[in-house]
């Protein structure tokens, strides 16, 4: 990596990166000392402040770990340790949850088709027993928020697939605190006619039954926040409908 890679913009990150390039490259592996500090800037040619920001970084996400006297070494990796770097991105405001929303409705539809084809018993007890939960619940409440949650991460473990797992555990400590809000704006009663669906179609392996009520049940979901939070959003009806959304009267 030359010094030419380097501009003057966010000089810190792009040392970040490019550190953490050449750890995943193999260039400096898990149990190697990474280069000095001198060394590093010779490298990247920055000054030490950047050099020091980029490694605390690493210190902070787990990848490196500085010892007094000793200089940075590279720890394992782990696939937690690049999940968790999602939640700074994912700040608390309605465009995030906007965006978190938009990505749900393309991803979660297939969650529930590799669900269906994919799920054992143990699955669909599971996910039984979260509805079980929510009907319990049976109010816009933190308890129904975070049982809610639970329904889309179960089907998430369902489909067998570490990665889809994962993001959605992301997505699920950010958006639970929000849930309770849009429990409110869709009523318990549609939200658990869609699960009680998409559970249904899970259980039969029906997997384009699962994607579409999956698919209805967060487009639904948007078109209700967005509603909402129209003058924040500033998205339109006519947006909406570009994007293939329902709009539900009241």
């Amino acid at each position: 990596m030359t010094v030419s890679l380097i501009d003057k913009r966010h000089i810190s990150h792009q040392v970040y990166d490019h550190i953490l390039d050449n750890i995943l490259n193999g260039v400096w592996p898990p149990g190697s000392k990474l280069p000095s500090e001198n060394e590093l800037c010779q490298k990247f040619g920055v000054s030490r402040v950047p050099i020091r920001e980029a490694i605390k970084r690493l210190n902070a996400m787990g990848i490196a770990q500085t010892r007094q006297g000793e200089g940075s070494y590279v720890m394992m990796l782990t696939p937690g340790m690049f999940m968790n770097s999602l939640l700074p991105m994912l700040v608390l405001n309605r465009k995030s949850m906007m965006d978190i929303l938009e990505y749900r409705r393309i991803v979660e539809p297939e969650n529930a088709a590799l669900a269906a084809r994919n799920a054992d018993a143990t699955d669909i007890a599971n996910i039984a027993a979260t509805i079980e939960e929510i009907n319990r619940v049976g109010k816009p409440a933190l308890e129904f928020a975070i049982a809610d949650m639970k329904f889309h991460l179960d089907i998430a473990r369902a489909t067998k697939n570490s990665l889809l797992f994962n993001v959605s555990n992301v997505i699920r400590d950010v958006m639970v605190s929000y849930y309770r809000k849009i429990n409110e704006l869709m009523g318990v009663d549609r939200a658990l006619k869609y699960h009680r669906l998409i559970f249904e179609a899970i259980k039969s392996r029906d997997e384009q039954a699962a994607r579409h009520w999956m698919q209805e049940h967060i487009a639904t979901t948007i078109d209700d926040v967005s509603e909402k939070y129209a003058d924040e959003t500033g998205e339109t009806k006519q947006q909406r409908k570009k994007r293939g959304m329902k709009k539900w009267e009241k």
